[in-house]
């Protein structure tokens, strides 16, 4: 017992160090049940700052999603535009459409570096800028150049949004909250492009734009009242700041000091990183895994559906195409609330092996019916042109078939590859490396996503419609592969025990407790 009550005063650093813990013995020792019933409601009552900073951030992802979604009701309007100035042909549409995936790897390159530096809720905060800039100069754009230059800038806010808010949700979150939370980001992106296909069907592209220009003043009105991540503190030495960051966050029940020193133990171990130590396994094997997860959920198709929803379900035969792409939207935002009650219940590797042979069958049976209805030329059918590929629009028989598939796909993308990536992206990276690692990986998703958006159309033209839905097969099978040989599970494991599991190259997280 003297044992236990000296060890609940004392926390010896790496160094050696005897430091105080901010509770006492008395309060470990002397528990009753009012006591514990008072303890567990100052932790939900806490638990719910850490959920409203999450939120209050994700409105950075709705922004992101938004920009996303834009290009699908925008396009219909841009390409029939009276402004000869203004209007887009169908392959300039393209090169609009994939600029924000562009825009977003430009955001990347230094994100890295602005999340490290200025911090993470810093750089959510300094997103808006680009964001608004962009959507600016769409709202009065007077020809293609602004309309380019404005998706690019758009996209760069997207580029730096996807660096900074998994991070800063890690970051703030316990380890039984950080999967639930985690998905927010997938969430708020769907709501996003959900909300801009509804804004389409009633308003025209300039007011669609102008939107999109209301949501990032909204974003630095709510971050400013919200705290910077206690890890980033103390990687700073900011150790009073990160105390009082943890207070507001776990409450004055919990046992702030020892995380607190758990954070400071994994930064004294590698207080600065250099360019030689992403040559260690240390970094390499997050790093490694990482970047393909963030490649496998852009070549899984999806980002290619998301910006050219409206256009493939005209292609398919659908008459109101953009109520069909707002339905789409909604299965989505069901299923990503689904994912956050799930996530931290069947845990990340089980969700992406799973859902990746759901989303492979979808692709096959979309092949299927792009085969059949490029076979099956019936005389009631008329031809349509889209992005210089001419497509028979397919018997009414067949028609279900696309649409079953593909809410099934988008259940299960949304279910798993859509915000697991995202989760473990900012789980498995070290602390020192955490910026920069997710830049890369943040960086090799947007890259992703833009070849797979320009070269859509030549896609076509090489495969066939049919051919380029059975590639994406392909890609999700592959990804079932990857995960099987070289994912491990991260559910309820703390950052810094994932982080010691890598530096360590245990075979499991026991060996390292």
């Amino acid at each position: 017992m003297a044992k236990l009550e000296q060890s609940c005063f004392v926390k010896c650093t790496p160094g050696g160090e005897k430091i105080p813990i901010l509770q006492s013995s008395s309060k470990f020792l002397n528990v009753n049940a009012e006591e514990v019933s008072n303890s567990s409601s100052n932790n939900n009552n806490h638990e719910f700052h850490v959920v409203l900073a999450s939120l209050c951030a994700a409105v950075g992802s709705l922004c992101f999603g938004y920009c996303l979604g834009y290009s699908s009701p925008a396009l219909p309007d841009l390409t029939t535009e009276s402004n000869d100035k203004v209007r887009l042909t169908e392959s300039q549409g393209s090169l609009f459409a994939s600029l924000v995936t562009l825009g977003a790897m430009l955001g990347c390159l230094f994100g890295g570096f602005v999340v490290d530096y200025f911090g993470r809720k810093t750089t959510i905060m300094l997103s808006t800028i680009p964001h608004e800039l962009g959507w600016l100069l769409i709202v009065y754009a007077k020809n293609q150049a602004m309309l380019y230059t404005g998706r690019l800038f758009t996209g760069v806010g997207c580029g730096l949004i996807g660096v900074a808010f998994p991070v800063y949700v890690a970051e703030i979150s316990s380890s039984h909250l950080r999967g639930t939370l985690g998905t927010i980001h997938q969430l708020a992106v769907t709501i996003g492009i959900l909300l801009s296909y509804v804004v389409g069907v009633f308003m025209g592209w300039r007011h669609i734009a102008l939107g999109g220009a209301i949501m990032p003043a909204i974003l630095v009105l709510l971050m400013i009242f919200m705290v910077e991540t206690p890890r980033w503190y103390l990687a700073h030495n900011k150790r009073a700041a990160a105390l009082k960051t943890l207070l507001w966050l776990r409450g004055p029940e919990a046992d702030i000091e020892e995380e607190c020193f758990e954070i400071e133990r994994t930064i004294d171990m590698h207080n600065e990183i250099s360019c030689s130590e992403f040559c260690r396994p240390s970094i390499t094997k997050p790093l490694f895994i990482g970047v393909c997860l963030m490649v496998f959920q852009q070549t899984c198709g999806a980002i290619v559906v998301v910006m050219n929803c409206a256009e493939i379900f005209a292609t398919a035969g659908f008459k109101d195409s953009k109520m069909v792409s707002i339905s789409v939207a909604v299965t989505q935002f069901v299923a990503n609330i689904v994912a956050c009650g799930i996530m931290d219940r069947i845990g990340r590797r089980t969700l992406l092996l799973s859902m990746a042979l759901g989303m492979c069958a979808c692709h096959i049976g979309l092949g299927i019916f792009f085969q059949i209805s490029t076979n099956e030329i019936l005389s009631t059918n008329s031809t349509i042109h889209y992005s210089g590929f001419s497509h028979s629009v397919p018997a009414h028989q067949v028609s279900w078939l696309a649409i079953t598939c593909l809410l099934i796909f988008y259940i299960t993308f949304s279910l798993s590859w859509g915000p697991v990536p995202w989760i473990i992206m900012s789980e498995i990276f070290p602390l020192r490396a955490r910026g920069i690692a997710g830049s890369i990986a943040t960086m090799a998703a947007f890259s992703s996503a833009f070849l797979l958006t320009w070269l859509f159309v030549h896609m076509k033209d090489a495969f066939t419609v049919p051919g380029v839905y059975w590639f994406y097969a392909g890609c999700c099978f592959l990804s079932f592969i990857f995960v099987l040989i070289f994912l491990p599970e991260t559910k309820g494991e703390s950052l810094e025990t994932i982080e010691t599991f890598f530096e360590n190259r245990k075979t499991t997280y026991d060996e390292i407790e």
